[in-house]
């Protein structure tokens, strides 16, 4: 075909225009033409070469960061936390010992299905992907984006191996890449087996069991050899989540989760959808784990501490040293058991349990901390230092203190103790209050209303500076009454016109660690110290990673004048006498005690705390099912749990000198009969809000007046018109 050569243009005069050598088609511009396209080709190489080499710099920058990955091993694999009691010699727990939490097996030792169900529903390529699923990642990325916030990262066994051996669980995108590059190198050094062997010993499956062979053993008591189809889908399907998929905290849950395991199953070819209908219907036995620790429930509290401190307990090697005085929690542990088996006839159909907890005052440092009489039984694992509970009158301190700081009244104040019933009113409800003997006792100076535990008295006194007032003296104590929601569930700081005047009988559950922690305040002159479990960690070299400091937990709550008068009340045998009786559990004939009991309405739970310069401590005594099952009438905590207390304090401070007490502070002053009194303010005539009668009294309703607190509320299950105590006839519990 001939070239398309223009048409040739001339001028007038007949000449050729010099611009034509320009021509694209011409010699010259075809020259013109192959110059720039080889220099802009020369100018391309040039800047992909330096790109290539700061990638290659970059890359190679990147891969020497990363961690060496030669010589895994899961029998070497490094995680056994050693924790102690305050000597450093008496080791409580081994956690992540081989025997205890986990147990390293061979590929060859875990049964196929077990295998199969990993593969199934963690990574279904498994044994074809080079570390990494770039369609599943493409898909989570896509999820991601759907769900506003990241729901998954599409990880393979190997992304997840990489990221539990080396890397941090910050959802980030360069810990991300670090996994990638990770993942491939494990896939190209070691074999798939070998990959698998360390996943399934490297994992966690709940319940403190790291690894499928302590799962097996502690979930279905057989070694992972010997699992079936039905114990393997469900031990499956826990790595994900498991705490959410533990069998035996959410059973139903952790059905679903195996459903899904065997469904997978099924997807993949491994099994049969007869086999998985077998499967499901195979009813399951799980057994709670069984724990050797020394002071189980101390223990579960040091390792919750831990994490919270940002450590790994049972993955990383740490050595920690607690706060529990190993002989006396011995001896917490005999009293709680004791003292729950001479009060069994108490409860025939129910079910009783006890808990005990001691601090010492001066620091926080939690001594003994005994959750149940027994962690291996039913319900043992329960701590019940560590959840709420309905203290009873054991919380009057609080308000007596808080009325004293007001200047409201002193210890010698005369109070009304009537009428009875005292009947509140408010928008929401009409409550009656009896005292414990369904009787009124004339007038009595403040100390012995608070000693005898009248409950009259106590609203009286409560309702004299305000339910707000002793709530927010009792908050700055750390002590957190729970307002009861309609559902029964608890709000701790609720705003405080939701509480009523049951507040300082008890009627808003607390926890008998925080309770005593505020009784602590007390025992130290007003100030409070956050409880603490854990004194130091250090790693397998001996270097510190934490250090307790008990002056950084420490602040001055409250005056230590009021905290010295609560003291001397709470002591003083005299102020309860009438009552409890002299010399009952309460009196220490061989030692100085401050204690004040706790019995909630129909018997449901006993509690009775004391303390010393050198000893805070509480026990609780309850029965745990619902509130269709109490303690028989008469089950006072004076009764069922003060003895306890009583021999708990006696062996816990034998050597301790008994008339170890407290230097009154500057600013009180003493006066007749064992009273002491603020500096600024030792004589009040008359309780603010109170009425006695004249000597010759008719019998009207006695209503006090409007108050900004709330409906009176019980727990657990509070009712429309709750009441404070039951009435006479029903020999109303001292609450």
């Amino acid at each position: 075909m001939a070239r398309n050569v223009p048409e040739r243009i001339k001028t007038k005069g007949g000449h050729s225009p010099r611009a034509r050598i320009h021509a694209a088609w011409s010699p010259i511009g075809q020259k013109m033409r192959r110059t720039t396209m080889l220099r802009g080709l020369a100018a391309v190489v040039a800047v992909m070469f330096v790109i290539g080499l700061a990638a290659d710099a970059y890359a190679q920058s990147f891969f020497d960061s990363l961690p060496s990955i030669q010589g895994l091993d899961s029998a070497a694999f490094a995680g056994d936390t050693l924790i102690t009691d305050n000597t450093g010699k008496v080791v409580l727990a081994d956690v992540g010992n081989q025997g205890d939490h986990r147990l390293a097996v061979k590929l060859k030792d875990v049964s196929p299905v077990a295998i199969q169900a990993t593969v199934a529903i963690e990574d279904r390529g498994f044994y074809t992907n080079p570390g990494f699923d770039l369609a599943g990642i493409i898909r989570a990325a896509f999820d991601n984006i759907r769900a506003g916030h990241v729901v998954g990262g599409g990880s393979t066994i190997t992304q997840q191996l990489a990221k539990q051996q080396f890397l941090t669980p910050d959802q980030t995108a360069s810990r991300k890449i670090k996994e990638l590059a990770l993942a491939y190198e494990l896939s190209q050094t070691y074999t798939k087996d070998q990959i698998m062997e360390l996943y399934l010993n490297k994992s966690f499956y709940g319940s403190q069991s790291y690894g499928i062979e302590a799962a097996a053993e502690s979930y279905f008591q057989v070694p992972a050899s010997k699992l079936d189809l039905a114990q393997s889908a469900m031990l499956a399907g826990l790595p994900q989540a498991p705490t959410e998929w533990n069998p035996v905290l959410h059973p139903d849950a952790a059905k679903l989760r195996q459903t899904e395991v065997l469904q997978a199953m099924v997807r993949a070819n491994f099994i049969s959808q007869d086999e998985l209908d077998k499967a499901v219907a195979e009813k399951l036995v799980y057994h709670a784990p069984t724990n050797s620790y020394k002071a189980p429930h101390f223990v579960d509290y040091v390792l919750a501490e831990l994490r919270q401190l940002g450590f790994q307990p049972g993955i990383q090697q740490l050595n920690v040293k607690t706060t529990l005085d190993w002989e006396r929690q011995q001896m917490g542990q005999q009293v709680v058991s004791s003292n729950l088996d001479r009060n069994l006839y108490r409860d025939r159909n129910g079910q009783l349990s006890s808990g005990l907890v001691a601090i010492q005052p001066t620091t926080g440092d939690i001594l003994v901390m005994v959750g149940s009489p027994n962690y291996n039984a039913d319900a043992g694992q329960i701590n019940y230092t560590t959840i709420p509970r309905n203290m009873g009158s054991s919380m009057k301190p609080y308000t007596y203190g808080a009325v004293i700081n007001a200047r409201a009244a002193t210890v010698d104040t005369p109070v009304y103790d009537g009428p009875s019933p005292l009947v509140y009113k408010d928008a929401y409800s009409t409550t009656k209050f009896y005292n414990y003997d369904g009787k009124t006792h004339g007038v009595l100076p403040l100390k012995k209303a608070m000693g005898n535990s009248l409950n009259i008295a106590a609203v009286k006194v409560e309702l004299s500076i305000g339910v707000p007032a002793v709530l927010s003296w009792m908050r700055n104590m750390n002590v957190d009454p729970r307002y009861v929601n309609p559902d029964g569930s608890y709000t701790p700081l609720a705003p405080a016109d939701e509480y009523g005047p049951s507040l300082t009988l008890g009627g808003y559950p607390i926890t008998l660690l925080e309770h005593v922690a505020g009784i602590a305040t007390y025992a130290d002159m007003g100030v409070y110290h956050t409880p603490q479990a854990v004194l130091t960690v250090t790693d397998s070299h001996g270097q510190v990673l934490y250090q307790d400091h008990p002056d950084q937990r420490a602040r001055q709550a409250i005056d230590p004048g009021v905290a010295f008068i609560m003291a001397q009340i709470m002591s003083d045998d005299q102020n309860r006498c009438m009552i409890f009786g002299c010399n009952s559990a309460l009196h220490w004939s061989d030692r100085i005690v401050a204690a004040k009991t706790g019995t909630t309405d129909n018997f449901k739970d006993a509690v009775t705390v004391a303390f010393t310069p050198d000893l805070a401590t509480g026990l609780w005594v309850g029965d745990i099912k619902d509130n269709r099952y109490t303690m028989i009438g008469g089950s006072d905590g004076v009764y069922v749990a003060s003895p306890g207390v009583h021999e708990f304090v006696s062996r816990a401070l034998d050597g301790t000198p008994g008339n170890r007490w407290y230097t009154p502070p500057p600013d009180v002053v003493s006066g007749p009969g064992n009273s002491w009194f603020l500096m600024d303010t030792t004589h009040i005539d008359k309780l603010p809000g109170d009425n006695p009668p004249s000597p010759t009294p008719s019998a009207p309703v006695y209503v006090v007046p409007p108050d900004p607190g709330g409906p009176v509320l019980a727990s657990p299950s509070p009712s429309p018109k709750p009441t404070a105590c039951p009435n006479p006839q029903k020999t109303p519990p001292n609450c």
